[in-house]
């Protein structure tokens, strides 16, 4: 097909029908009617003379030629919306439309308060969204537009990053735990019941079992879970420990009667990254969005990198 035959107004139909690969739904992204969907799916059926979507059972699936198409389309949509970015300056006042975080749990717990308060200040008409459950964040933020943040390993998977807060790691008990009178030693710490979070539940050892390796010294882990909330419920009950990001901590002794102690050993901080897929770079509205997550750390009280 010549493509100075093709309409490229065509190209927003083609995206949403190949993405959603249901015609009704591919109408409400467009704000079209479902039958005016149907009437574009069959001109894109005869501009790339193969049927795109086909019916299987009570669902549609992309043939192969619809599944080779559903990046391109993706990336023409893209490349259109940003000539549009970048003559047009960011308005946060009247702007209407969806803001997009990808992070942990346990960040969004710690930052969620401070970002709130800011955009609802500074952007009362836009919608935020987070989402905390990934398993490529580099194709959801180059497909959702959105901002993430997350460990400094971002870089090596094609994101643009800055450091944006340190996180370092305490121990959390129980009010009234043993282990809050006498001494706090390294000893007092391997011997007691713990907890592990361990987010991806491929390992049954952590960091800290390294420091105490080092040390001659071993713990028992008694329980291991995937996210940190998990583990809040099963240290308020017991005598368990167990170590967790201070942010997190700390946002969760206001209401679930745990204490938090600095560890008796050193552990690495963590340093945390604003991530963005590059191709946002000087989008005005993600630059907005940078500043307004920067300003949120600052108001939460998170550790900012040195010479930040």
């Amino acid at each position: 097909m010549n493509v100075s035959a093709f309409d490229l107004n065509h190209a927003r139909a083609l995206h949403f029908l190949l993405e959603e690969a249901h015609v009704a739904r591919a109408a409400r992204r467009l704000g079209i009617t479902p039958a005016a969907a149907s009437n574009a799916l069959r001109r894109l059926r005869s501009d790339f003379d193969d049927a795109l979507l086909v019916r299987a059972g009570r669902t549609l699936v992309r043939t192969p030629l619809g599944e080779q198409l559903r990046g391109p389309a993706r990336e023409v949509l893209a490349a259109a919306e940003r000539l549009f970015e970048v003559s047009a300056p960011f308005e946060p006042g009247s702007y209407d439309g969806e803001l997009v975080l990808a992070t942990s749990d346990r960040v969004a717990e710690a930052l969620l308060p401070a970002l709130d308060g800011l955009l609802t200040t500074r952007a009362p008409r836009a919608s935020l969204t987070v989402r905390t459950v990934m398993t490529d964040v580099a194709a959801f933020l180059r497909d959702q537009g959105g901002v993430g943040i997350a460990p400094d390993t971002a870089r090596e998977r094609g994101l643009s990053t800055e450091q944006l807060f340190l996180e370092d790691f305490v121990c959390v008990l129980r009010k009234g735990h043993p282990l809050l009178k006498g001494p706090w030693t390294l000893g007092r710490f391997a011997a007691a019941e713990h907890i592990l979070v361990a987010p991806r539940a491929q390992s049954g050892r952590g960091a800290v079992d390294d420091v105490l390796e080092a040390q001659g010294l071993s713990r028992r882990i008694s329980r291991v879970v995937t996210s940190f909330a998990l583990a809040m419920p099963l240290l308020v009950s017991s005598d368990r420990i167990t170590v967790l990001p201070r942010s997190f901590a700390l946002a969760r002794t206001r209401d679930q009667g745990v204490v938090v102690r600095a560890l008796p050993f050193e552990l690495p901080s963590i340093v945390m990254e604003l991530a963005w897929h590059p191709g946002h770079e000087r989008d005005p509205k993600h630059l907005w969005l940078r500043g307004l997550l920067r300003d949120a750390v600052r108001a939460a009280g998170l550790q900012a990198p040195k010479g930040a």
